[in-house]
């Protein structure tokens, strides 16, 4: 993230007024540890909040289900943040300037890196619900050894993602966009389960009383599934027992250990051999004339689809809209499918605005030489946007249906009226966003953009929306007496704006490639 940054702003008169040659090692150490607190102040934040419900009904065997699943959490945080860390490192080369370095390089440096500046502070996930049982029970051990199976977590996530890594393909050339799809479709059908273990813990119960009925020794040794009780459920027993089971967390760290030191050389030569990028020159080499349109998709779906954490991007702001979408066919209102959708289309039109310019890259300067205009590259983009958008909103509208085991016209209603207004919020994004970008732009990142882009994009992207609702509320209660029928209203209301902006040529109209490519 830093590095990003000073990439972005390394150019800008102001950056280069205030950062010289002199302080810009100061600057970095600075901006890494400003980074480092906030992950962390925000992890323990969060989780405070969570755990303190069970806090507060000092319940006990609660707390100590929860700490288990958010040991979980850190699990499978921890395996997607390696399997980025690696895929990152090797697909952009980062490893290639030690190449040229007269020093023995040690082999420790990639886990070290991602440990340090990536990992470490998910271990703040864990204090919380430690610190609240060490409240109720004045067990200090539980402190202890919720540390030290943090670390273990994170160093068994570590070492299976090197495994996942080394064996079934290391090199980011050999991954099938199929395969890199699967992938991230999996992590994240876990990363949603979490989000039902958060919304009702009982869905984990049952694992809590089939553990509790296991042999002692076996709810020692079973590793992972003694954390709920090796961590938290033990303070009542002798201190000999106590001893024993300190000193077998210890074991199964130094185990953990000893298989990293036998991965640490292979995971070391890998990224030191990473493959060269594609040249940005040849990835636009193939758009030509009226078919603009066809090779922008295609060059869109390869970067996107090529790399598991393009992917990840993907299917990342879906996961803000879960917690919305537990709740579907339960009532109307704020509730019902229709907000869940304008929920949707709020946070993936945000994310997507900033995801489809940011996967550029380097290939922006070669793309500002072509004779495109800014907003032809938006629509491009928009475009590309609309039709990932449309698959996840014909699943999550299916998904709907089952759960309400209800089925009518309005359903396909709420979904036209979210494609459409997802279209035009879109693309007013980016238009936004490409207005900001200083000319001679050789590099897009996060931060290429503004110091807070999101912010700005999410803001400008509840406006639309709240116009959008607005309206539509309004329209309703004219025409009908009733502010039911704003679903129906809201569609008409979304193709008015959609024909308006596209009469605007700051905003839709495009040059002579465009029409043609239509």
């Amino acid at each position: 993230m830093v590095e990003q940054r000073y990439l972005a702003l390394k150019d800008t008169p102001k950056f280069q007024r205030s950062v010289n040659t002199i302080n810009k090692q100061s600057y970095f150490t600075r901006n890494i540890l400003m980074t480092y607190i906030a992950n962390a102040i925000l992890f323990t934040m969060i989780f405070v909040l969570l755990d303190s419900v069970y806090f507060e009904e000092k319940d006990t065997a609660a707390l100590a289900s929860f700490g288990l699943i958010v040991f979980l959490y850190l699990f499978i945080i921890g395996i997607y943040n390696s399997i980025v860390f690696f895929n990152s490192v090797y697909s952009n080369n980062i490893m290639a300037p030690l190449k040229s370095i007269p020093i023995n390089v040690n082999v420790n440096v990639p886990f070290i890196s991602w440990f340090i500046y990536n990992s470490s502070s998910y271990i703040f996930v864990v204090f919380p619900s430690a610190i609240f049982f060490y409240l109720l029970t004045d067990d200090y051990e539980t402190i202890f050894l919720a540390i030290i199976y943090a670390f273990l977590v994170l160093m068994v996530s570590f070492i299976i993602s090197s495994l996942l890594f080394i064996y079934s393909g290391k090199k980011a050339k050999t991954h099938t966009s199929i395969k890199n799809v699967i992938k991230i479709l999996v992590l994240f059908l876990f990363l949603g389960a979490f989000y039902l273990l958060i919304e009702d813990p009982s869905y984990f119960g049952y694992v809590s009383s089939a553990i509790a009925s296991l042999p002692y020794y076996v709810r020692i040794f079973a590793f992972p599934i003694n954390l709920e009780y090796i961590v938290y459920l033990n303070y009542t027993l002798p201190l000999i027992y106590r001893i024993i089971e300190i000193l077998l967390s210890l074991l199964f760290l130094v185990i953990v250990v000893f298989i990293y030191f036998a991965l640490r050389e292979k995971i070391y030569n890998i990224l030191m051999t990473s493959e060269e990028n594609e040249s940005s020159e040849k990835v636009y080499s193939n758009i030509k004339g009226n078919k603009m349109l066809a090779a922008f998709l295609k060059k869109d779906a390869k970067s996107t689809f090529r790399k598991p954490q393009n992917l990840s991007y993907i299917f990342l702001p879906v996961l803000f809209v879960i917690p919305f979408f537990l709740g579907v066919g339960i009532g109307d209102g704020f509730s019902s499918s229709f907000f869940t959708l304008l929920y949707l289309v709020e946070f993936v039109s945000s994310f997507y605005a900033i995801f489809l310019l940011v996967v550029e890259g380097k290939g922006i300067e070669v793309l500002n030489s072509l004779p495109i205009k800014k907003q032809s590259i938006a629509f491009y983009k928009s475009i590309f946007g609309l039709i990932i958008f449309s698959v996840i909103a014909i699943a999550f509208t299916v998904v709907t249906i089952v759960i309400s085991h209800k089925i009518g016209l309005i359903d396909l209603f709420e979904l036209i009226d979210a494609i459409t207004l997802f279209y035009i919020i879109l693309t007013v994004n980016i238009n936004r966003l490409l207005k900001k970008l200083p000319p001679g732009t050789s590099n897009l990142n996060y931060y290429s953009f503004g110091t807070y882009p999101m912010l700005f994009i999410f803001i400008l992207s509840i406006i639309l929306l709240g116009i959008s609702v607005g309206l539509a509320l309004g329209l309703s209660f004219l025409l009908f007496q009733s502010i039911l029928y704003y679903a129906y209203t809201d569609l008409i209301i979304n193709i008015i704006m959609l024909l308006f902006f596209i009469a605007k040529p700051k905003i839709f109209k495009n040059n002579e490639n465009v029409i043609n490519s239509l």
